[in-house]
């Protein structure tokens, strides 16, 4: 018999919340990472919190996965950011294919081939995607489908085992080169980022040509059941539509870029999406679009069913800088004077934070507009002013002057200065020259990097950034000895270079061009100009006549190939005047970049206030640290995430690590050497109550390259 106090009103309560607990317990024994980069929010956190401040430095790699996709000193481009539905992984590898791994093994389940697949119902080659980070996931009436965009191409995957639902457009995909409202068939037009989904819709933006001609970057929504197109949104607008008179009268028919490829972000309960556009195209170069060339370069609130504008913010006008935003906006709620705000944050390369009220675009911190230096290349008018937030302040450094050179060593110190006496001071917002090196600073792989931030339940933001100069040059793309060094200058300089040697654009590693008649016979060659490689683009735009007079060049620099007498007209167009010589990112002789150390900073900044609880040196360079040195940072690709234990994981650095720090005080607590690097942002998740990190590992940016994912958990 039971004692009487057993059946007291208290003793009852407690056994409820006894049980309640347990039931709570059992439902959190999976907890999935459904959507890129965390959630519909882009907070790139988790409220997991098994693994904490005090047992973080026990974790152990609980499985790894070798797609083996890649080979040795291969070229790789691996930024996925895994989905996690009820257990089971789904990630892109470095070759595009599609797997879906148990969660707790990873074991393969099913593995499909994208670009296989698609090309069953099509009649030429797919162009080379350049990469992709991941995919999205919608699940209602009609089943559960991953939506996957690769190349020009959106797919509805079935999640049980990889087959294209054939209700969905063409056979299971649609064209997203089909209804942007102009023919850009011939023109570069890919996926690189998911979509976002908003109830039965999913939001795309896209990955298009920086140098002309270009496809527009339209922001469309489809349906997710069908494929069908909804809506569409025009960052170049058309007569008679907003911003319509910032551009030039026939620009919507020519022009191309104000595109979102970093990602956008959705305020389910609103029903609001947050859209952050690139430069328009030419990035460097706009003597043929002027005016502010709205959408460019802006955070765009649309309605999320109708795509109509509710209010927008353009951050740079008229761009000459290659300033487009990177990464996705974060939504969280702040707190001003005793009232919490529904608020929008956007980074941006230039080192500026930007928070907005997101329901009305009112800056919560006032932006002033400061005046900013001319052009002097000819035709061109920049504008008079740009827009700079009083607060937060800038998290890189705005002048690269004399005192902040690099002084890592004398030698470093007495390079970097002989250089920087050939050249103006630099002053912030200064376009480039023609035949005249300039510094930009920060420069295009500066400032916040497309990994994005993550966001606290406190308003807190997390977040990675780079220190990078660049020196800018700009030349005549019209004065040229034959007509393959005009294409050559238009289309190609910017990442191989002047002299065909290759280097590094946007932080890749791009191979050198000299001798390739040796490497590659000319068909080869032919073949990956026109549909591109695993990271380089195609130019499909190219008539026969192009491609012939580019791999004439290439092969025999400054002198005029003989033209195959059955060689179509050439295509490039007349309105490109002028290029710059490459992303000729500043370093000195051993890699270090121009400025002085810190060169990567992790940043903790607190919204509600405007300031910075810390920022730490990020990344580190082994040689320096064994003279003594101490850490310099380093450039990353890739973002944090965070957890509810108050721990933050991010790989990211060049330096090929994966690290774990306090969210509070910013202390590393843990750190692992990974295979290859991790530049790309990690997902966590948990599987029968066992919490799981998990990273993409593809190194190159000039380390050895892979095709692993390698996931984290602590031991048994």
């Amino acid at each position: 018999m039971l004692p009487k106090s057993f059946l007291t009103p208290s003793a009852i309560l407690g056994l409820t919340i006894v049980l309640l607990t347990s039931a709570c317990s059992k439902q959190k024994e999976n907890v999935d990472w459904p959507v890129y980069l965390g959630d519909s929010a882009s907070s790139q956190s988790s409220d997991l919190n098994q693994i904490n401040p005090g047992n973080v430095d026990q974790l152990e790699i609980a499985w790894s996965f070798d797609a083996q996709g890649v080979e040795e000193d291969g070229f790789t481009n691996m930024q996925c950011n895994p989905l996690v539905i009820n257990g089971t992984v789904y990630l892109t590898t470095a070759k595009f294919n599609l797997y879906a791994l148990d969660g707790t093994t990873g074991e393969p389940i099913w593995k499909i081939d994208p670009f296989e697949e698609i090309s069953k119902s099509l009649p030429s080659p797919i162009e080379s995607t350049g990469g992709t980070r991941g995919m999205a996931y919608w699940s209602g009436p009609e089943g559960d489908r991953l939506l996957l965009g690769i190349a020009n191409y959106l797919l509805a995957i079935n999640p049980q085992d990889g087959s294209l639902i054939e209700g969905f457009g063409n056979q299971g995909h649609i064209d997203l080169k089909i209804g942007l409202g102009r023919d850009v068939d011939q023109l570069r037009y890919t996926t690189r980022t998911p979509g976002i989904v908003y109830q039965d819709l999913i939001i795309m933006g896209s990955s298009v040509s920086e140098s002309l001609p270009a496809a527009p970057g339209h922001i469309r929504a489809f349906n997710v059941v069908t494929g069908e197109q909804v809506w569409r949104f025009n960052t170049i607008p058309q007569p008679g539509e907003f911003g319509y008179d910032t551009w030039p009268e026939e620009a919507y028919k020519e022009f191309g870029g104000a595109n979102v490829w970093a990602g956008m972000t959705v305020d389910e309960e609103r029903g609001l999406v947050y859209c952050p556009t690139g430069s328009a195209t030419f990035d460097y170069y706009g003597g043929d679009r002027l005016g502010d060339n709205l959408f460019s370069n802006s955070l765009i609130c649309l309605n999320a069913q109708t795509g109509e504008r509710l209010w927008h913010y353009q951050f740079v006008r008229h761009d000459l800088f290659d300033y487009d935003l990177p990464i996705p906006p974060n939504l969280l709620t702040v707190n001003q004077n005793g009232k919490n705000i529904p608020a929008v944050a956007q980074l941006t390369k230039q080192g500026y934070v930007f928070i907005f009220n997101r329901e009305t675009g009112e800056p919560l911190f006032e932006i002033e507009d400061i005046p900013v230096p001319a052009s002097t290349m000819p035709g061109e008018v920049a504008s008079k002013t740009q827009p700079r937030p009083t607060k937060p302040a800038p998290f890189v450094r705005e002048v690269l002057s004399p005192d902040q050179l690099n002084d890592v060593t004398p030698e470093s110190k007495a390079e970097i200065l002989a250089k920087y006496s050939t050249m103006d001071p630099h002053v912030p917002w200064t376009p480039g020259s023609l035949h005249k090196d300039s510094i930009v600073h920060p420069g295009m792989i500066g400032g916040a990097e497309w990994g994005g931030a993550a966001a606290d339940d406190n308003g807190i933001l997390y977040f990675n950034s780079n220190e990078s100069s660049a020196i800018l040059t700009m030349i005549d793309a019209t004065s040229s000895g034959s007509p393959g060094e005009a294409l050559y200058k238009q289309n190609c300089i910017v990442c191989h270079g002047e002299d065909l040697s290759g280097g590094t654009a946007f932080g890749q590693v791009v191979p050198s061009l000299i001798g390739i008649e040796n490497r590659q016979d000319r068909g080869a060659i032919a073949k990956v100009i026109q549909f591109g490689g695993t990271t380089m683009p195609g130019f499909r735009h190219f008539s026969g006549k192009d491609v012939f007079d580019v791999i004439s060049y290439i092969a025999s620099p400054g002198q005029l190939g003989q033209h195959a007498e059955d060689a179509d007209e050439g295509t490039q167009p007349d309105s490109v005047k002028f290029i710059h010589t490459g992303n000729n990112i500043w370093t000195e002789t051993n890699g270090y970049p121009a400025i002085k150390p810190p060169w990567g900073n992790l940043n903790a900044l607190d919204l509600n206030t405007g300031e910075y609880l810390w920022q730490i040196p990020f990344g580190e360079y082994p040689e320096l640290i064994e003279k003594g040195i101490p850490p310099t940072g380093r450039v990353s690709y890739g973002g944090p995430i965070v957890t509810a234990s108050g721990v933050m994981f991010i790989a990211a650095s060049l330096d090929n690590h994966m690290r774990a720090y306090d969210m509070k005080t910013g202390d590393e607590l843990w750190r692992t050497k990974l295979p290859y690097g991790g530049y790309a942002t990690p997902s966590t998740y948990m599987v029968e109550g066992k919490q799981y990190v998990l990273i993409a590992c593809g190194g190159g940016r000039g380390s050895p390259t892979g095709d692993m994912f390698v996931a984290f958990a602590l031991p048994n």
